[in-house]
């Protein structure tokens, strides 16, 4: 067999494998933020593939939030800051309400969020 045939075949092979491991690796999370309490409008989309770390990339603060996509193992926390510090007030998402529900509390404005996801890191 040529020496291009078998180089073509094993790349694509090492890339087909690569592929089928990050697919089963994908923790997907996704949600829109509001200025409004009634999440009127176009509202910013976040989302991503595993843990975050602090994100403060809001293009403005936001009072309400609607979920698009969590799956289990994954925490969202929205903050009322914009550092992701817990020495001022933050709230856990209920994810147990479901998608496509607009949250809005009460006396909140939201600047950054973290999601923390077992086993993943993005």
């Amino acid at each position: 067999m040529p020496f291009a045939i078998r180089f073509a075949a094993a790349f694509f092979l090492v890339n087909l494998v690569t592929i089928f491991f990050f697919m089963n690796r994908g923790i997907r999370w996704s949600f829109d933020l509001y200025p409004s309490t009634q999440c009127e409008g176009d509202g910013q989309k976040h989302s991503g593939m595993g843990s975050t770390g602090c994100r403060a990339d809001l293009n403005t603060l936001a009072s309400a939030y609607r979920l698009n996509t969590v799956v289990q193992g994954c925490q969202m926390e929205l903050f009322e800051n914009t550092m992701c510090e817990h020495s001022e007030p933050s709230d856990m998402v209920d994810l147990s309400t479901g998608a496509n529900c607009c949250r809005a509390p009460t006396t909140r404005r939201y600047g950054s969020y973290q999601v923390t996801c077992d086993g993943a890191r993005s």
